[in-house]
C-alpha cells in the first residue's frame, strides 16, 4: 500500500500545474498557427500613418546597419526573404524585393508590422524605439527599389 505523504502531493499539484501549462501553451499555439494563414492586414487607422523621418543618407544608413543586424538572418541581405533563418522557417519571410507585394504595403503598416509581428516574425516595438523601426522602413523601400532598378530610396505613401 502507498502512502501518501505531504511532498507527494505537491509533486502531484505541481505536474498537474505543468500540464495545464503544457495544454493551453498547445491551443494558443494552434489558434497562433491557424492566423498565420490569413493575410496578415494592418489596421486602417496604422496604414494611415506617414513616416516623420526624412529619406537622406544618414536615415539609409542607420536604416541599412539595423536591417542587417535584426532582419537579415530571415530576410536576406537583400531582402528577398532567403536569410540562413529564414530558409528554416515552415512560415517564410516577407520577400521586400516584390513590387507587387510592397506596393500594397504602406510605410505604416510596415511600421505597424515591425511593432506587432506574427508567427516567427517577432514584435521589435520593445527591442526598437519608434525612429529605428521608421529608419528600417526607409531601407526596405530602398530594397524593393534597388530589386527594380531605380535608386530613388524615397518612401510610397498611400
Amino acid at each position: 500500500m502507498i502512502r501518501w505523504r505531504k511532498a507527494n502531493t505537491q509533486w502531484l499539484v505541481g505536474a498537474m500545474g505543468i500540464s495545464a501549462i503544457l495544454a493551453a501553451s498547445a491551443f494558443v499555439g494552434r489558434v497562433a498557427a491557424a492566423d498565420d494563414d490569413k493575410p496578415w492586414v494592418a489596421p486602417d487607422a496604422a496604414k494611415q500613418v506617414k513616416n516623420p523621418i526624412p529619406v537622406n543618407p544618414e536615415s539609409l544608413a542607420a536604416g541599412a546597419q539595423l536591417y542587417h543586424e535584426n532582419c537579415a538572418p530571415c530576410h536576406g541581405d537583400t531582402g528577398k526573404g532567403d536569410g540562413d533563418t529564414g530558409k528554416i522557417l515552415k512560415k517564410k519571410p516577407a520577400n521586400f524585393t516584390d513590387e507587387k507585394v510592397m506596393s500594397e504595403e504602406t510605410d505604416g503598416s510596415l511600421f505597424w508590422k515591425m511593432g506587432e509581428g506574427r508567427g516567427p516574425m517577432p514584435s521589435w516595438k520593445d527591442e526598437l524605439s519608434d525612429k529605428e523601426r521608421w529608419q528600417l522602413v526607409i531601407y526596405i523601400r530602398k530594397l524593393t527599389k534597388d530589386a527594380a532598378g531605380t535608386n530613388s530610396p524615397a518612401p510610397k505613401d498611400k
